[in-house]
């Protein structure tokens, strides 16, 4: 019972989340890619609440957390809004996508699939959250801490919001919370592109690579929901407001999550020349960031973010290269890369060129910060197959804007035609 309860705390994220419903954009997604949109939103939400508690001195609790939580989803409860139902629904490819679904689903619960951050880092910085009811900033600066001390909060947050639910912490739920991560951004790309066999390349490419770089329970899989998020808001439905909260999300739940908020807001720029639109969708990161920053400096807790200001080894550029492209392979001579390169290469070039620049800026800060080790064998090695998976996401979404020439959002309302349908 204990893990079902904790497990119930992921699925009711999307709850917390759904006032983002009220939004035009997220009207005209279908219904899954709502939920995953409102999930996105019910993380960060729930993150900003339990930090808010923890400033006032109040302790976590199961009924606190409840009300506040249970208050902010009442209030911003939608009012009339109606279904929509996908488009142009290929049955195959939907039912394909399902396979992979439940392929994850056995890989991570026989256990396969887990990452060690999740037991040496990010599940013990949530046990002891727990137990402290709240973010305690002593023990993090604690020279005797280990797990990341200085790392964005969200992820352990999460986890501890499930823990506070159960009162006891389900590795399970942990690990299998990573499905619904992943297949929510899967979600959300099928419901603005109305692309089914585009989100069943999504679905199996990342399922796969996922699997093979061990990432369950460590923050890649959030980080993909956060970044697909913002990077669909940016190119398929064109909302500011759901790229602030995508970004905000990335900012605070990994580390590399700052660095694609630089590329998003160097490609925002870029592309739409708005500089007033690129700092209202970055603002909201910059703030919980930088307050974040803040706290880990007055803590003496910023090591992890020192990393630009170290010496740069240019001469281990090949070294790195090579390797990047040895993890990169994931075992399948590079396919994972290949095949969504060659179909934005088919396709239409331009239409894909928010997420492609997004994939080359991301993959280039991979670059930049492994090459400030005189030797980054090992670091390459133990993270790249997990911190390629932004740039691969980028890739594969640049693969299905390549192809995608219906109008933006995918959907109609049940009962009437797509346009340009007879």
């Amino acid at each position: 019972m204990m893990h079902v309860l904790a497990f119930a705390a992921y699925l009711a994220l999307p709850l917390i989340g759904i006032g983002v419903w009220r939004l035009d954009a997220v009207r005209r997604l279908d219904l899954p890619a709502r939920i995953a949109v409102a999930l996105a939103a019910g993380m960060l939400i729930t993150g900003v609440v339990m930090t808010l508690i923890s400033i006032a001195h109040v302790p976590w609790s199961r009924t606190t957390l409840v009300i506040v939580l249970g208050l902010i989803a009442a209030l911003s409860w939608p009012r009339g809004y109606g279904l929509r139902v996908a488009r142009g629904a290929t049955r195959n490819a939907q039912l394909a996508t399902v396979v992979f679904l439940i392929l994850t689903l056995y890989g991570l619960l026989d256990a396969r699939e887990s990452c060690g951050d999740l037991h040496f880092f990010w599940g013990p910085k949530a046990i002891h959250f727990y137990r402290y009811g709240g973010i305690d900033l002593q023990w993090l600066a604690d020279p005797n801490t280990v797990g990341n001390p200085g790392y964005p909060p969200l992820l352990p947050l999460l986890y501890a919001w499930s823990q506070t639910l159960a009162q006891q912490f389900s590795w399970w739920a942990a690990i299998l919370a990573t499905a619904l991560f992943l297949f929510g951004a899967v979600a959300i790309v099928r419901g603005a592109s109305g692309d089914d066999r585009g989100a069943l390349l999504m679905a199996a490419t990342l399922s796969y690579c996922l699997a093979v770089a061990d990432a369950a329970g460590a923050g890649e899989a959030p980080l993909i929901l956060f970044e697909t998020l913002a990077i669909v808001a940016v190119t398929f439905i064109d909302s500011p407001i759901l790229a602030a909260i995508a970004l905000a999300g990335a900012a605070v739940v990994k580390i590399e999550g700052a660095t694609f908020v630089i590329a998003v807001v160097i490609v925002d720029l870029l592309l739409r020349r708005n500089w007033k639109r690129t700092i209202a969708i970055a603002a909201p990161a910059a703030i919980l960031l930088g307050a974040w920053l803040g706290v880990v400096r007055a803590y003496g807790i910023l090591e992890y973010y020192r990393g630009a200001a170290m010496p740069i080894y240019f001469s281990t550029l090949p070294k790195t290269l090579l390797l990047l492209a040895k993890t990169g392979r994931y075992e399948l001579w590079w396919l994972p890369w290949l095949i969504p390169a060659a179909l934005v290469a088919m396709g239409n070039i331009r239409r894909a060129a928010a997420p492609l620049l997004i994939a080359l800026l991301t993959f280039g800060a991979a670059v930049f910060f492994y090459i400030h080790l005189p030797d980054p064998t090992w670091w390459i090695l133990s993270s790249a197959p997990r911190v390629l998976l932004t740039p691969l996401t980028a890739l594969l979404i640049a693969a299905v804007s390549a192809w995608y020439s219906r109008p933006a959002h995918g959907v109609v309302p049940q009962g009437e035609k797509a346009e340009g349908s007879s």
